[in-house]
């Protein structure tokens, strides 16, 4: 019999567990990217077609783990998106976001 967790879950699409949290309320805070995800948008009006899901941990002042809980956030940002597909064979990274003008960026 197959199991479920055996052929559901493959590298496009992880899992991801942890507390959801607004990327306004981290915005500043050192974390530690762990998985993304970008699939398209469910809603019709989006400025953006595709939305981005980030498996997260947040992290000290010096870019190290805090205490290994995991938190998720949601997001349309173009630019955060290029970013993750950029770097992503450098996940784990300990990044910053911030917010420039209308814009979110990895720092």
């Amino acid at each position: 019999m197959n199991k479920f967790s055996e052929f559901a879950e493959n590298e496009n699409s992880p899992l991801m567990d942890g507390k959801k949290v607004t990327l306004v309320a981290i915005i500043n805070r050192p974390i530690i990217v762990l998985k993304y995800r970008i699939k398209n948008t469910k809603f019709e009006d989006a400025k953006n077609s595709h939305c981005l899901t980030v498996q997260f941990e947040y992290a000290d002042e010096n870019g190290e783990q805090k205490d290994g809980e995991h938190f998720v956030f949601f997001s349309g940002s173009s630019v955060l998106m290029e970013q993750l597909e950029t770097y992503k064979e450098k996940i784990p990274f300990s990044a910053t976001i911030k917010k420039v003008g209308k814009y979110f960026t990895f720092s």
